[in-house]
């Protein structure tokens, strides 16, 4: 089978998750990536007990020309072996304290996992290359831990070299600090350090159970670290490990552009993650700041209807603009908006628009929750073919189909304050007008 041929079929695969046009946009922004495609943490319980969809996400992906940069763990492994051999061994702060006896074992097993990787990847054409000990240049920062190391830097050219032959490198946790000393080093610590030096499209943490959950073992979609991360490191139910993952990502998000993400998931969802605007997992951003506006100045009010005429893809009415009763929630970076109006002092949501190329990211959950934040009483109406009724659904009290619309509500207890709130949604003339 050619390559062309082969990435039809892939395509015809995918499209089971989405829409051909979605993975298409994704597919074009990922291939001119180069080397910057991607940087993927495989968390050591994958290895262990998830290798199949581990090895068969990354031959996909090989499949249609992306390579990713690969970065493993080995933790679980490595403390069965310690517990096997009798070795004690303790943790800091969500760190394994590393003696000359535990690094010798380390050294021993994740050589082994990188070579279980990378076998089980040649294995279905991939051409994987291991990459052991010699790419992070590391200091030794605090003694309490041992043989830990800072990465102090990163050889990125062995990484290119290997991305541009057409190879994928598979790079084990394992620094030098000169004179053929190895040390261990924290695998997140090593990701996101390499991340800071690649700053890829995307970086993805693949897991066992594939996300943050919170006390209820509820999946967290989205984590902005502007709004949420206070907040989210307090909780007693925030085990360490996932702590200092949390702490790293921060760290990176500080570092990187402001429209950059993290993702947590499960290899089985990996090309769901990379392919799909809804994704599967935890995605992590840094936050969009949204502005809460009573008026517009002219750009401002240009914005706006590029926004709305781009997501609903119609012409908005000139006249929209005159009901001076309106309120705007505006995206900093302009790719989003909701406009509301008051009826008896209940919020009804007019607008609600992001454009196609922002989806995916976390935005319109951001501006979701800024509005429903402020509003506790909220109503809306929706057409029978907008893609986004189904997260309608999910997140309203209920809702009530009429004359073509469906009308959704939050928060309105009261039958007859919902009556006039469904009768008023239905009378709404219509603002945007469409080519037939």
């Amino acid at each position: 089978m050619n390559k062309s041929l082969k990435k039809d079929t892939i395509l015809k695969l995918l499209s089971s998750m989405s829409s051909e046009k979605e993975i298409r946009k994704y597919l074009e922004r990922f291939s001119s990536d180069d080397y910057r495609f991607a940087v993927i943490k495989v968390g050591g319980a994958v290895i262990q007990s998830d290798l199949e969809n581990l090895v068969s996400s990354l031959a996909f992906l090989n499949e249609v020309g992306l390579r990713p940069i690969i970065i493993h763990g080995g933790g679980p492994k490595l403390s069965e072996e310690l517990n096997k051999r009798k070795i004690e061994f303790s943790f800091l702060n969500g760190q394994r304290v590393t003696t000359n006896e535990v690094l010798d074992v380390a050294y021993e097993i994740f050589s082994g996992e990188n070579t279980k990787i990378v076998s089980a990847l040649k294995d279905q054409e991939v051409e994987a290359i291991p990459v052991i000990g010699d790419i992070f240049l590391c200091n030794i920062d605090n003694e309490k831990l041992g043989f830990v190391g800072n990465i102090k830097e990163i050889n990125s050219k062995k990484i290119k070299d290997i991305i541009s032959s057409g190879g994928i490198p598979v790079i084990a946790p394992i620094g030098n600090i000169g004179s053929n000393q190895y040390v261990n080093i924290n695998g997140d610590k090593a990701t996101l350090a390499l991340a800071k030096e690649i700053v890829p499209d995307k970086v993805i943490f693949l897991s066992e159970i594939g996300g943050v959950f919170d006390s209820n073992e509820k999946l967290i979609s989205n984590i902005n670290i502007k709004d949420d991360y206070k907040t989210l490191m307090e909780q007693e139910w925030l085990h360490s490990g996932m702590k200092l993952k949390l702490e790293q990502i921060k760290l990176l998000l500080d570092c990187l552009p402001s429209n950059s993400s993290v993702s947590i998931t499960k290899p089985l969802h990996l090309n769901r993650e990379l392919f799909t605007d809804a994704g599967y997992g935890t995605l992590v951003k840094s936050g969009h700041q949204i502005d809460k506006l009573k008026s517009l100045d002219s750009d401002q009010k240009n914005t706006v209807v590029s926004i709305l005429e781009s997501s609903f893809k119609g012409t908005l009415n000139n006249k929209y603009f005159k009901n001076d009763d309106k309120e705007f929630y505006l995206s900093k970076c302009n790719r989003a908006s909701i406009v509301t109006t008051s009826f008896k002092n209940i919020t009804y949501m007019d607008k609600f628009a992001v454009i196609s190329s922002a989806r995916g990211e976390g935005l319109g959950n951001a501006m979701w929750n800024k509005m429903t934040s402020e509003h506790k009483k909220i109503f809306w109406r929706s057409r029978a073919n907008n893609a986004i009724n189904s997260f309608y659904k999910e997140v309203c009290d209920g809702f009530q189909k009429s004359n073509g619309w469906s009308i959704f509500w939050i928060g309105i207890d009261s039958l007859d304050e919902l009556i006039e709130c469904i009768n008023y949604a239905v009378k709404q003339p219509a603002t945007i007008s469409y080519e037939k």
